[in-house]
């Protein structure tokens, strides 16, 4: 999990890790995993396989420490590639993130109201 990592700190260290912060701290540390493995067009095989490892051992990470028992446990983040049509004519792939329609729901709600309200 911290292949090629940078100076900043996990979000599963920081003290309030808890409750809706931790959703929205691991959303962080999911994309800084996904970017370490999959960044800069290293779009394998392989390389998928090496990232699922360690976006598995991100979440058990956020279990482990009770983050949010309640959005964590009893889940998985499953990491496909998926081929698109480019407007060259040529296929282009992405990283596709799969998880629970109740995960999803938890992460969208934490996003929500962690903005800011307009006036």
């Amino acid at each position: 999990m911290t292949q090629n990592a940078s100076t900043h700190s996990w979000g599963f260290t920081h003290p309030d890790c808890r409750g809706a912060n931790a959703l929205l701290l691991f959303m962080n540390d999911l994309a800084r995993v996904v970017n370490q493995y999959l960044g800069n067009g290293q779009l394998s095989e392989e390389a998928l396989a090496d990232a699922q490892k360690a976006v598995d051992a991100l979440l058990d990470r956020y279990v482990e420490i009770q983050a949010a028992p309640e959005a964590f446990d009893n889940e998985r983040i499953v990491l496909a590639l998926e081929t698109l049509p480019q407007p060259d004519g040529t296929t282009g792939a992405q990283v596709a993130l799969r998880m629970s329609p109740r995960l999803e729901g938890l992460i969208i709600e934490a996003q929500r109201q962690a903005r800011p309200t307009a006036h």
